[in-house]
């Protein structure tokens, strides 16, 4: 004999109403205070602790979380993490540093704590990993409460749950901090806000609207992308929280909760002005664009057509494209076509099982369109497609895919509640639920392909972590901070560019050795690298990360006496020779020479001038001198014959691991215009008048 409920029965009326929203327990003006919520809070946590569904989602959370350390200890900082660093160092915590655009993100949040780090953490990766790692924990648990919140408690919650946790395309922009500052943080609100918002359409308390509005707001501090927030969060209330058609919710929704839509329009709006503002000042040099119509089509297919597809199901399995950051998704032809496949099947089976699974799937793919795809062609569209074969640009779309999965296939308690009602007083044999061994059957389906998720993902971690570089990365680092530890009082340090797996080639002066790796200096000597100054000893940075002696490049423009001479010739201590000074703060002007006293030496490229005082060095010495002017001639002037300059070099430094002479007295291959090796008389203006003597 089937069983009855309060509220329904074969031949009886429903003995209580059901609500699809939760009953005040207090008058709406007053409510509990902030300790009797924290207490209930805590009162639920140990009841849900001895629930087996919250063990074993802790037990799958235990594994997600042991995957991304994993991937964690992998990798390090590189590429725009040293921009981060850098860029923080060089300025003060001002609006202009935290509302500026890095890239095209405007990500204020995550400039203050890039701020906070470089203060008192600078270059350590576990204080950077370790909170975005904490984070992502969060992201998960409130993503557990948001599926107990919506469905109520089922081992079927641990399906989707499974699906993000495990999302190896969660991974890769987890493991760079950068991406991660952005990324993490934003799936942190989109889950906080649908959690809340949620609660604030099944009960109408105020304080709920408060903190989905704080939880937007958050996310927008952090990601361009939560200009979308409040539209996703209409859409899933509108589909799955109001009741009738989508026409009638939105109705409904403007109806009972016009102040908290109307809410959400204006942060979109305002955000909306405010990005453009940013845009609009910066450099307009990196970020939003024109896209080109062939790399914005490449991109698509790329995100769209492998990428996601792929991810989304556990995949890819390898990496085909390797980058410094880690790798990128190029699947092969059979991998794209089984994720087709189980694509179909999985859809289908939703549409089979629940006619309205439909609309967890148009908010899946309005999703990947609108708040993946279309900002980052507008922002990567122009040049090549490649980066649409990165899974960072949709991994918050691992999130709302298995919040979608879960919302095709189980029945939010609204509908559940309305359901019930509508079958009121009607047997329960009359209903199409299905009989115990299809239920079973079914059950055994979902554990088998979630196992099987759950495998190909771990794989797909794993291989993942065999990408990346860290090691490398972190050896480099290591040997910087030992060089640090350990300066030389005396001498200047000149900049050159880091290795190419550090920060890419591209980002032009910001790879420089002089603005990477001052935040790791003691605090006294930070502007030593930063802002380099004149020395009689040059040192620089090597490629792997040891402070070295510099020398000049065989591509300096290098002048030095006659074989018959000790010195360059001068008229009255002034001399000029055309010289290849492509300015920059890489270039230095280097003289080799002998004085027996403090010698005053002017130094002017490109019109500029630079004044040094030479110290006495009997026995000979070198002085060097940042010249960052353009132009055509290198002209010093000295004090008459108080100065012997045996040697004279200009352009940039190498390291010199044996610290020999700093210019090269020979040169192997022919010198270019200007780069000449013979007697100053033969090379420039002084040395036609010296003749002429």
């Amino acid at each position: 004999m089937p069983s009855t409920t309060p509220t329904t029965g074969p031949d009886r009326e429903p003995e209580v109403e059901v609500r699809v929203r939760r009953p005040a327990e207090e008058p709406e003006d007053e409510g509990p205070g902030i300790g009797a919520m924290a207490a209930e809070s805590l009162r639920a946590l140990r009841e849900a602790s001895r629930d087996n569904v919250f063990r074993a989602a802790m037990a799958v959370l235990v594994v997600a979380l042991a995957a991304k350390v994993f991937v964690l200890n992998a990798s390090y900082f590189v590429e725009d993490d040293f921009l981060f660093f850098g860029a923080a160092y060089a300025t003060d915590l001002t609006p202009d540093y935290l509302f500026s655009l890095h890239k095209g993100h405007f990500m204020p949040g995550a400039m203050f704590l890039v701020y906070l780090q470089t203060a008192f953490w600078p270059y350590n990766w576990w204080v950077s990993a370790g909170v975005m790692l904490g984070l992502q924990a969060l992201a998960l648990l409130v993503f557990l409460r948001l599926l107990w919140e919506l469905f109520g408690r089922r081992w079927a919650l641990l399906i989707p749950f499974t699906v993000y946790a495990l999302a190896p395309l969660t991974i890769p922009v987890l493991g760079w901090w950068a991406a991660a500052l952005n990324a993490v943080p934003f799936q942190l609100a989109i889950l906080l806000a649908l959690l809340w918002t949620v609660r604030y359409v099944r009960t109408g308390d105020p304080r709920y609207g408060w903190w989905t509005t704080a939880a937007v707001v958050f996310g927008m501090f952090f990601s361009v992308k939560a200009l979308f927030l409040p539209s996703l969060l209409f859409v899933f209330a509108v589909a799955f929280l109001y009741p009738g058609s989508l026409f009638a919710g939105a109705v409904r929704a403007f109806r009972a909760h016009r102040a908290f839509w109307a809410a959400m329009v204006a942060m979109t709006l305002g955000y909306l002005v405010l990005y453009l503002v940013s845009q609009n000042t910066g450099s307009g040099t990196e970020g939003a664009g024109v896209p080109e119509a062939e790399a914005a089509a490449e991109l698509l297919r790329r995100m769209l057509g492998q990428v996601f597809p792929v991810g989304a199901l556990g995949g890819p399995f390898e990496w085909a494209i390797i980058t410094p950051a880690g790798g990128l998704i190029e699947p092969r032809g059979f991998v794209v076509l089984g994720a087709g496949v189980m694509w179909l099947v999985v859809v289908l089976s939703s549409l089979w099982l629940r006619g309205r699974a439909w609309r967890a799937w148009a908010l899946l793919l309005g999703y990947l369109v609108f708040v993946d795809a279309i900002p980052t062609v507008i922002a990567r569209g122009r040049g090549h497609g490649l980066a649409g074969a990165d899974p960072r640009y949709v991994a918050d779309a691992a999130l709302v895919f298995a919040l979608c999965l879960a919302l095709a296939f189980l029945v939010v308690r609204e509908q559940r509640a309305r359901e019930s009602v509508s079958t009121a007083g009607v047997p329960l044999t009359t209903r199409a639920a299905p009989g115990r061994r299809a239920r079973r059957n079914r059950a055994v389906a979902a554990a088998v392909l979630t196992a099987g998720y759950a495998a190909g993902a771990l794989y797909s971690t794993y291989t993942y972590a065999g990408t990346l570089n860290g090691d490398r990365l972190r050896e480099y680092m290591d040997n910087v901070r030992a060089s640090m530890a350990d300066l030389p009082e005396e001498g200047a340090f000149y900049p050159r560019p880091v290795p190419e797996d550090v920060v890419l080639d591209w980002n032009g002066d910001r790879r420089l050795t002089s603005y990477v790796l001052p935040p790791m200096a003691p605090e006294r000597d930070g502007d030593r690298f930063a802002h380099p100054e004149q020395g009689a000893a040059a040192y620089v940075f090597d490629d792997e990360g040891t402070l070295v002696p510099g020398e000049h490049t065989l591509f300096s423009s290098t002048f030095l006496p006659g074989p018959e001479d000790e010195c360059l010739g001068t008229l009255e201590g002034a001399v000029s020779w055309p010289a290849l000074a492509q300015g920059g703060p890489q270039q230095v002007a280097t003289v080799a020479y002998t004085a027996d006293a403090d010698t005053q030496l002017v130094v002017s490229v490109g019109g500029g001038w630079i004044e040094a005082v030479l110290p006495a060095a009997p026995d000979g010495g070198f002085w060097h001198l940042p010249v960052p002017q353009q132009g055509d001639r290198l002209s010093l002037l000295t004090e008459g014959d108080e100065l012997c300059m045996t040697a004279v070099a200009i352009g940039g430094l190498a390291p010199d691991a044996e610290g020999g002479h700093p210019i090269p007295l020979s040169q192997e291959e022919p010198a270019e215009p200007g780069e000449g090796t013979g007697d100053g008389a033969e090379d420039g203006d002084a040395g036609e008048a010296a003749e002429g003597e």
